[in-house]
């Protein structure tokens, strides 16, 4: 159900005219199974769980979608959750953060809804602002995490004999 939410809140974006600032993606060059797991790692790295990892494959082909794979990892801190929850309850829909990961000839593209998007819907609340500073960050580290390590993975792989 979760997940159904954030494919709406994408696909209005998109269809609202949204800038491609409103979305974060990277583009990988590793198979996405193995871009999961070094994500998943990086999550952890940087203070996150990892709540699940959606398999929606089967259901994606229903919308027409050609990949192999397509994963939604859903992560955050519990505590954070909790706090944002309990003072935003309309923004739980949001939460845990989501990262999509889908297969694309033989590379990956990660693909997030921009936190600094929300913004907007807080002008008076620093504090909310503050906390979509970090998860913007946040993203773009697990993103360059996994650049970084599919780019060693394909050094090592150039270099054996």
């Amino acid at each position: 159900m979760r997940f159904r939410g954030w494919l709406l809140t994408g696909l209005l974006l998109i269809t609202s005219g949204a800038r491609a600032d409103h979305m974060l993606m990277a583009r990988v060059p590793m198979r996405a199974d193995i871009a999961v797991e070094y994500l998943k790692t990086s999550i952890e790295e940087h203070g996150y769980a990892v709540a699940h990892v959606q398999m929606c494959d089967s259901g994606m082909k229903g919308f027409g979608f050609k990949s192999d794979t397509y994963r939604v990892v859903f992560f955050g801190k519990i505590d954070e959750v909790r706090r944002i929850v309990a003072a935003h309850p309309e923004f739980s829909a949001y939460l845990p953060l989501k990262i999509a990961v889908v297969a694309e000839r033989g590379e990956t593209v990660l693909s997030a809804i921009n936190p600094k998007t929300f913004d907007m819907y807080y002008p008076k609340d620093k504090t909310m602002q503050v906390q979509f500073g970090r998860w913007y960050n946040d993203i773009r580290s697990l993103f360059h995490d996994v650049d970084q390590a599919a780019r060693a993975k394909a050094k090592t792989s150039h270099n054996a004999p």
